[in-house]
């Protein structure tokens, strides 16, 4: 009995997702598929090396900072998971303090930095979820 309830839930659950409104925004060789919500955020970082890429925001919720860094190498893209406990970023070159995440990896040749700033791992997770469409060129 309960197999095919669970199934049925499983089922919407998918067509629930494939419904959000989505928007695909590229820039300076990556483009990233964001929700309904997020929005391109201005210059966060004034570091040149590395330099900023792209710089989301989503209300008060998550912000996601992609830098590339020139020289280097980096370990080659996996997926982008959280670890148990945010690091306290304190800011660098204009960059955001507080609670966040750390992503260093490579992609295609190219060295990137990703953070990804949140008030909570709810919505870190869904920052994190976001990040994964990245795709470089």
């Amino acid at each position: 009995m309960w197999a095919p309830l669970l199934v049925a839930v499983s089922l919407m659950g998918t067509s629930a997702q494939a419904q959000v409104p989505a928007q695909t925004l590229s820039t300076h060789g990556v483009r990233i598929t964001v929700p309904d919500g997020w929005r391109r955020a201005g210059l966060l970082s004034d570091c040149s090396d590395p330099s900023q890429v792209l710089a989301l925001v989503r209300r008060n919720e998550a912000v996601i900072l992609i830098l590339e860094r020139r020289n280097g190498h980096f370990p080659a893209r996996s997926t982008f998971r959280l670890t148990p406990r945010p690091t306290r970023f304190e800011g660098c070159c204009g960059q955001p303090t507080g609670p966040g995440y750390r992503f260093v990896f490579r992609d295609r040749g190219r060295n990137f930095y990703a953070f990804v700033y949140a008030p909570d791992r709810a919505n870190a997770a869904r920052a994190a979820a976001v990040l994964n469409t990245l795709r470089v060129s």
